[in-house]
C-alpha cells in the first residue's frame, strides 16, 4: 500500500507547472553572465526589477532588497531610527525576527499586548524615554495602528498588500514559506527619500540579496493574483467550515497566514497531534521567552488556543478540514 504523505502547513510556489525549469533555465543563463563578468552575483539588474515592483504593488516610493527580511528590520532600524533611542515597543504576539532585529540595535524591549479582533496592537503610547515602535502585521493584515512615537514596520507576512501607511520604513519577506517566495531574501519599503541613501548603504555593507533569490521572486511575482485569489479562497472556505471558532478580523490583508482560535488549550493540542494535516501553533509570546515577569492575557489566551491551518497553494482545502472535524467532534 503506497504510503499517503503526511500534509505540510507550508510549501513554496514556483509559478506554474514548468516554474522550477523556466526559473532554472534563468539561473543558468545569469550564472553564465557572472563567469564573463557581465553581471553580479548579488545586488544588481535583477534586484533592482524586484525593487520596482514591490514597491509599486506595496504603494512605496523606493524599495531596498537585503539578503532576509530579519536583516532588512536590522537595517533599517539602525539607518533610520536615530541614536538617541533607547526602547522599542512591539507586540509580544510575534516571531523571533522581530526581537532579534531591536537586540542587535540595544533597544530596551517592551511588549505590548493584542486585541481579541486583528492580534494585533492598536496603538503605541507616548514613553518616558526616547521610543520608536515596531508594529506588526500579524498574518499579513494591515491594521494600520495609531502611535504618538516613530513608528516602523514588521511586515513579514504581509507581501501583496497595499499599505495604507508605511511609517518610517517597512520590512517584508521572500522566505519558503511566504505568498511569494525567493527561498530567501526580504525588503525595506519606504516613502521617505532622505532614508534610502542610508540604508542603501548599509545593505550593502551586510545584507545584499542575491540575484538568483531575485530571479525566482521576479518569476513567481507573475502569479501573484493567483496566489491572492487561493488564499483569500482559503480563508473563506476555512471560515465557513468553522462557525463555532473566532478567525481575525482583516481589512486589508493577504491572508498569508489563516489561524482559528479553538475551544481550549487542550483541543488545541489534539488537533496539533494528529498525523495527518501539520498545523502551526504560531506564535510563543515573547515575554514568555524573554520577559517571563510580566502578564498579557490576551496575547497568552490566543497563543494557548489559536490553530493555523495550511493554505498554501493547491493544499487540499477539504482534508485539511475534515482533519480538524475528525479531532473536534471526538
Amino acid at each position: 500500500m503506497e504510503e499517503v504523505k503526511k500534509i505540510p502547513f507550508a510549501k513554496p510556489f514556483f509559478g506554474g507547472p514548468l516554474g522550477r525549469e523556466q526559473i532554472a533555465k534563468r539561473i543558468e543563463l545569469h550564472l553564465a553572465m557572472v563567469e564573463e563578468h557581465d553581471a553580479r552575483s548579488s545586488n544588481g539588474e535583477n534586484c533592482r526589477k524586484l525593487e520596482e515592483q514591490v514597491a509599486k504593488i506595496s504603494g512605496a516610493d523606493y524599495g531596498i532588497s537585503c539578503s532576509s527580511c530579519t536583516q532588512a528590520m536590522t537595517v533599517m532600524l539602525g539607518a533610520s531610527a536615530g541614536r538617541k533611542i533607547r526602547r522599542c515597543m512591539t507586540q509580544s504576539f510575534t516571531w523571533d525576527s522581530t526581537v532579534i532585529a531591536s537586540n542587535i540595535q540595544g533597544y530596551e524591549l517592551m511588549a505590548l499586548d493584542v486585541d481579541y479582533d486583528s492580534w494585533s496592537v492598536k496603538h503605541y503610547p507616548q514613553n518616558s524615554q526616547p521610543t520608536i515602535a515596531l508594529a506588526v502585521d500579524t498574518f499579513g493584515n494591515d491594521d494600520n495602528p495609531t502611535s504618538d512615537v516613530s513608528i516602523f514596520y514588521d511586515r513579514a507576512h504581509s507581501l501583496g498588500v497595499k499599505f495604507r501607511q508605511l511609517g518610517m520604513m517597512s520590512a517584508i519577506s521572500f522566505s519558503r514559506s511566504k505568498i511569494i517566495t525567493a527561498e530567501e531574501g526580504g525588503m525595506i519599503l519606504t516613502n521617505i527619500k532622505r532614508h534610502v541613501p542610508a540604508n542603501e548603504k548599509a545593505r550593502d555593507l551586510m545584507s545584499r540579496m542575491p540575484e538568483m533569490d531575485a530571479i525566482m521572486a521576479l518569476h513567481n511575482l507573475r502569479y501573484l493574483d493567483e496566489l491572492l485569489g487561493w488564499k483569500k479562497d482559503c480563508y473563506n472556505a476555512y471560515k465557513l467550515a468553522f462557525p463555532g471558532f473566532q478567525f481575525q478580523e482583516c481589512k486589508n490583508t493577504n491572508h498569508q497566514v489563516i489561524g482559528m482560535l479553538v475551544d481550549s488549550h487542550e483541543q488545541q493540542q489534539a488537533i496539533m497531534a494528529n498525523p495527518d494535516v501539520e498545523f502551526k501553533a504560531y506564535y510563543e509570546p515573547m515575554h514568555l521567552k524573554y520577559k517571563g515577569n510580566i502578564k498579557l492575557p490576551v496575547t497568552e489566551d490566543i497563543a494557548r488556543r489559536i490553530i493555523c491551518l495550511p493554505s498554501w497553494y493547491k493544499v487540499d482545502r477539504q482534508k485539511v478540514i475534515e482533519t480538524v472535524k475528525k479531532v473536534i467532534e471526538k
